[in-house]
């Protein structure tokens, strides 16, 4: 399987070299249709007003963590609850997968990761979604 190139793709991460880089990887693959936001209350807004086919947020950032806008957005009654979330992490300890497990979370990725890593990821997520 591909990735659609028409997918929506909300990147949520605070630190802006990563944050370029992950528009750069999605980018080379294909996909143009690609916001950020550098953490996730700047997420939690451009959900009121655009349309995501997944998101890929950072685990901790300021003003709101991935863990805190994965809560929110599955919480919601919105048309957005639904949406595919990959956690990308520094973190692979057992209670924050656990965690995030309890709260739907559709895949995680710890960093350092590949190119390789994240396209797969999306289109394992896009393609069993919860």
């Amino acid at each position: 399987m591909s990735i659609d190139k028409n997918i929506s793709i909300l990147i949520v991460e605070d630190n802006e070299q990563i944050r370029t880089l992950l528009h750069s990887v999605l980018s080379n693959v294909g996909l143009s249709n690609i916001v950020e936001a550098e953490d996730g209350l700047s997420a939690w807004q451009q959900l009121a007003t655009h349309h995501f086919d997944i998101i890929l947020t950072d685990w901790m950032m300021p003003k709101m963590s991935g863990l805190e806008l994965l809560k929110k957005v599955r919480q919601s009654a919105s048309k957005f609850k639904n949406i595919p979330i990959l956690m990308i992490t520094a973190s692979d300890k057992s209670e924050n997968i656990v965690e995030a497990a309890q709260h739907k979370i559709n895949g995680y990725i710890v960093k350092p990761f590949s190119v390789k890593t994240i396209v797969s990821k999306i289109e394992e997520v896009l393609s069993n979604p919860l």
